[in-house]
């Protein structure tokens, strides 16, 4: 399977927003949907997320209709590597007609047997899988409070039964027998469950551990022709991902610096940080109005969408118009307005395309269309590294808290280049850990969301 990491369909925004929280802990750029998103927004995110998790807002809606919402989720984020149906902690909702479409939507997009690892326990928030029946502090849940629900009543705890109500679905159970065994043991079981047919394993779990227990005996049980779905309360969606190798790879993206000046101190810095750190450069190139002047926006994207494509996670991609002295030439105040709008379509459209942990900018001029390119609204400013150079992050559109450090092309020593894009490294880390919020570049034509 192809594309970006995870696509987690939840029933409503609180669950959404826990579960992008679970991923983002674990490292991955996890960003949240709301219901009110079209599906092309959906699609958008995930090319530029490791992590989209989408609320339906469908925990009250007629099944068929939650049911529908989870197709068409599904549709539009295809492709990517783990697909989850986030439900909610205490069952309460269209758990089984979800997971039935989720299954369904997973098995036509990609074209193989998709079976869900059911594991709704949720150990840091008291709930518990015992015997197949979901417990709240120990205690059934039609035994709690929750039986009063005036939307959505729980009158059993089992989960089997709870898929079955409203789904023809073949469910299975793993028991805490097993998942606290051996490793082998519990894996054999998966194997006989998904040669007997099964659609839905329900796994037991007390805590966190037993959910990766679970988690790893599933992703090391199947074969070639099944894909996992999760069907969980968050935890175990982060569990899965792991199991199958997707948490722990997202190491970050390049870092993209664009100089627009040609002073003699920015081409000092670039030569350190050109001999410092990895780094790919990028030459504009030319335009129809000759060498060295406007660059060429369609030719200089391609090229950039080349180094990014190309650059691993500790690189920095360098889109330069001058490096040297012989680069610097004489220009007319009309080229000299439009190279800077034309680097930033250049970066503008790059990005479209490519994930970077951050944008180093040098040269007022290039600073300022790259922020009007982008439709920035301004600059959360963070602190001043050097006196002139300012650290934050791009407030409002489409590249909201994407960390930003910018700086005039006269301002620093040979060393502070460098100093900026180490300070970028370490506020993409920071960043990573944090659920992003997003402003997408499409319009909205149709929701997610349904009248019922």
């Amino acid at each position: 399977m192809t594309g970006n990491a995870v696509l987690v369909i939840a029933d409503d925004l609180t669950g959404a927003n826990a579960t992008a929280a679970g991923f983002a802990r674990d490292g991955l750029r996890a960003v949240t949907v709301g219901a009110d998103q079209g599906a092309g927004v959906v699609a958008e995110f995930a090319s530029r997320f490791d992590v989209v998790v989408v609320s339906t807002d469908a925990r009250h809606a007629n099944p068929a209709d939650a049911a529908a919402r989870v197709t068409e989720t599904v549709r539009a984020g295809w492709p990517v590597k783990l697909v989850s149906n986030r439900i909610d902690s205490t069952l309460r909702g269209n758990v089984g007609a979800t997971t039935e479409a989720t299954l369904k939507a997973v098995a036509a997009e990609s074209g193989r047997r998709a079976v869900a690892l059911c594991m709704p326990a949720h150990p840091q928030a008291h709930r518990q899988t015992v015997e197949g029946a979901q417990l709240l502090d120990g205690v059934r849940l039609e035994d709690t409070e929750l039986a009063r629900d005036p939307r959505s009543p729980v009158h059993q705890s089992g989960i089997a039964e709870v898929l079955r109500h409203q789904a023809d679905l073949r469910v299975t159970h793993l028991p805490l027998s097993l998942v606290t065994g051996p490793a082998d043991a519990m894996r054999q079981a998966v194997r006989e469950q998904l040669a007997g047919g099964a659609d839905v394993i329900v796994a037991d779990a007390l805590t966190t551990d037993h959910l990766d227990r679970v988690a790893r005996a599933a992703a090391t049980a199947g074969d070639a022709d099944t894909v996992w779905v999760s069907v969980d309360s968050g935890p175990g969606s982060v569990a899965l991902a792991s199991a199958l190798g997707i948490t722990r790879h997202a190491e970050g993206a390049p870092v993209l610096a664009v100089s627009g000046s040609a002073t003699r101190l920015t081409r000092e810095q670039l030569a350190k940080l050109c001999d410092e750190l990895p780094v790919s450069v990028v030459r504009t190139v030319p335009g129809p109005e000759g060498p060295d002047v406007v660059p060429d926006v369609d030719a200089t994207a391609a090229a950039l969408d080349v180094a990014l494509s190309t650059a691993g996670p500790d690189d920095v991609v360098l889109l330069a118009t001058v490096l040297d002295e012989a680069d610097v030439v004489d220009l007319d105040p009309g080229a000299a307005e439009r190279i800077p709008a034309a680097l930033a379509r250049v970066v503008r459209r790059s990005l479209e395309r490519h994930t970077v942990d951050g944008v180093f900018s040098t040269g007022g001029d290039i600073t300022a269309a790259l922020f009007a390119e982008l439709a920035a609204h301004g600059l959360d400013v963070q602190e001043e590294l050097v006196p002139l150079a300012v650290a934050g992050t791009f407030v409002g559109g489409p590249w909201a808290g994407l960390p930003v450090v910018t700086k005039g092309g006269l301002v620093g020593d040979a060393d502070t280049t460098v100093a900026c894009v180490q300070h970028l490294r370490r506020a993409a880390e920071a960043s990573r850990r944090h659920v992003r919020t997003a402003q997408s570049r499409v319009s909205i034509t149709t929701p997610i969301r349904r009248t019922t």
